[in-house]
């Protein structure tokens, strides 16, 4: 009896060892055939950043545009050179650091896809993707996300009764606790904001990479 648990012991202590091992390799494998880094980082508007008396806890020279841009720039500059196959996702871009970021990736050898479509009053925000210039690029798609909600469906005019007669039971119910602002759906498709989707391939493996802001 102590042999035969003996070896039932050993032959389970082996099989967790053996399917550990393979769970490892298969891990190593996928990481080594398909290595990158998506990053994403809001850089916040020149304009909409040099607020004192919204950014009330911040010194006012650490809004100034001068200063945050060193930082910005350092910033991106580490994440590109101390790493391979980075990619780098920016939000709230503005027409007065698109000149600024455009030389930087140029300097660092990377692609950068942008579109700006905000209003005048938010310095024509937008948003960009950063790619090395190594990387397989098959294709690039901007969409216009309220556009795209638009074409699928039209909220409250092409809903089935049932749909409707629920919704407005809920805005009563809320409207009771809570006055609500506006509906979610149809502010979406009034705003010009753009997703910009990427397809890469690394190492023979496609990749989508897309960024949004709301």
């Amino acid at each position: 009896f102590a042999s035969r648990h003996s070896n039932s012991y050993i032959k389970c202590v082996f099989q967790s060892y053996f399917s550990s091992f393979l769970l490892q390799k298969q891990i190593s494998t996928i990481y080594y055939t398909m290595t990158v880094r998506v990053i994403s980082y809001n850089i916040l508007v020149p304009i909409l950043a040099n607020r004192p008396e919204y950014y009330f806890k911040c010194q006012p020279e650490f809004l100034q545009t001068d200063y945050r841009w060193n930082l910005i720039e350092s910033q991106l500059e580490q994440e590109i050179l101390n790493h391979e196959n980075t990619i780098i996702c920016l939000q709230e871009l503005s027409l007065t650091l698109l000149p600024k970021l455009e030389l930087l990736f140029r300097r660092l050898n990377y692609s950068f896809f942008h579109n700006l479509y905000g209003g005048r009053e938010k310095d024509h925000m937008g948003i960009g993707i950063g790619i090395p210039l190594s990387m397989q690029l098959n294709s690039i798609s901007m969409i216009k996300v309220g556009d795209h909600i638009k074409s699928i469906c039209k909220l409250k005019e092409t809903n089935s009764k049932l749909f409707t007669w629920g919704w407005n039971i809920y805005e009563w119910m809320m409207g009771k606790f809570i006055e609500l602002s506006s509906d979610p759906w149809k502010m979406s498709m009034e705003r010009a904001n753009t997703l910009i989707c990427l397809e890469v391939v690394i190492n023979d493996k496609t990749l989508y990479i897309g960024t949004y802001h709301m």
